[in-house]
């Protein structure tokens, strides 16, 4: 998928996303993410806050953010095709958090929320996507630590 791909699919979503805002749902704070970013830094790119640490990437949309962003760093911790599947993926399947087949890395997800979350896949990356439509969270993790592997 090339970069217009990836804003087209984003411009898609802005509207659903407004949508969203404007029923006043909850929302997520730079602060709550940090915790998924082993550079404790919040990057800026695609509309998106972006955290990430090794085998996962969690984006948040920047419109349901809540609060100041004056401390997002532009630029992006992860390769922009990545950051665009994940923008990209869809999930309908709705999931629970702790569900038996999950590792411990899926259950991190609940300090964002504990409910709402839907289960996509993104096979190009052998990886699961964690999408929170209310929340404007999507998160990408790969494939061994959703289902409680190490990585290799």
């Amino acid at each position: 998928m090339g970069l217009p791909a990836c804003r087209q699919a984003g411009f898609n979503c802005l509207v659903w996303r407004w949508a969203l805002m404007e029923s006043r749902w909850g929302m997520v704070t730079l602060q709550a993410l940090l915790p998924f970013s082993s550079e404790r830094v919040v990057y800026r790119a695609f509309g998106y806050a972006v955290v990430a640490e090794p085998g996962l990437v969690a984006l948040a949309f920047l419109p349901l953010v809540d609060g100041s962003l004056l401390g997002l760093v532009d630029g992006c911790p992860v390769p922009w095709e990545e950051a665009c599947a994940l923008i990209a993926a869809e999930a309908s399947q709705a999931v629970a958090l702790d569900a038996p087949q999950f590792g411990p890395m899926v259950a991190r997800l609940a300090m964002l929320a504990e409910e709402g979350w839907c289960l996509g896949e993104l096979p190009q990356w052998q990886a699961v996507v964690f999408l929170h439509e209310a929340l404007g969270l999507r998160v990408g993790m790969s494939a061994d630590l959703a289902f409680g592997r190490a990585l290799s």
